[in-house]
């Protein structure tokens, strides 16, 4: 089988998983709703993951992934804390409207009930580089200089407070509705 077939299969697995593990929970998915789900045999299911554990944790990491690489990019376009730290909340407004599940997956999942030896959420790459942000912020003096946890989340907590309304079904509007608003707050509390 050549390798943009068993990508797409690895793929499907993964799509199907999330859709899954955010609608049912994770203890409620079991690998045989997976595999009826994603429309393979067991074995196929087996011979790309080892267990459900391996598809969470490879979901995971590719969502991390997926978001560290963004903020790489958005680190590259914008000069400095303010476009870096607007963009990153931009990003994730946007990935919840076009992937609520993927934000969800990310932000709600209880990871470590399933994965004890993942980092939490906010000890990964992608929340490091913003911390990176925030700290070059402080440094530029366009940051007050205030511990980079707490800056961190006043910039962020209010963003993914928006990400919960939106995917609980609170807010009808889409989060863009409600972008420059919550990133003026955001930035109002940390600017120096």
């Amino acid at each position: 089988m050549d390798k943009s077939k068993k990508q797409k299969r690895q793929e499907a697995i993964l799509s199907t998983a999330l859709r899954l593990f955010t609608n049912m929970g994770y203890f409620n998915t079991s690998v045989s709703d997976i595999q009826l789900s994603s429309d393979m045999s067991v074995g196929t299911l087996y011979n790309y993951f080892q267990n459900k554990e391996s598809i969470a944790i490879t979901l995971y990491r590719n969502i991390e992934n997926c978001l560290y690489e963004a903020l790489c990019e958005i680190e590259k376009k914008h000069d400095n804390a303010h476009s870096r730290c607007r963009a990153v909340i931009n990003h994730m407004f946007d990935t919840t409207e076009r992937n609520s599940d993927v934000m969800q997956y990310l932000l709600y999942t209880k990871h470590r009930e399933f994965m004890p030896v993942e980092k939490s959420v906010f000890a990964s790459l992608p929340f490091l580089k913003m911390k990176d942000f925030v700290i070059q912020g402080q440094k530029d003096g366009e940051i007050r200089k205030i511990e980079p946890n707490v800056a961190m989340n006043a910039i962020l907590g209010s963003a993914i407070h928006m990400i919960f309304l939106r995917i609980d079904g609170v807010l009808d509007d889409s989060l863009q509705v409600y972008f420059e608003d919550s990133w003026e707050c955001s930035w109002r509390g940390v600017r120096a």
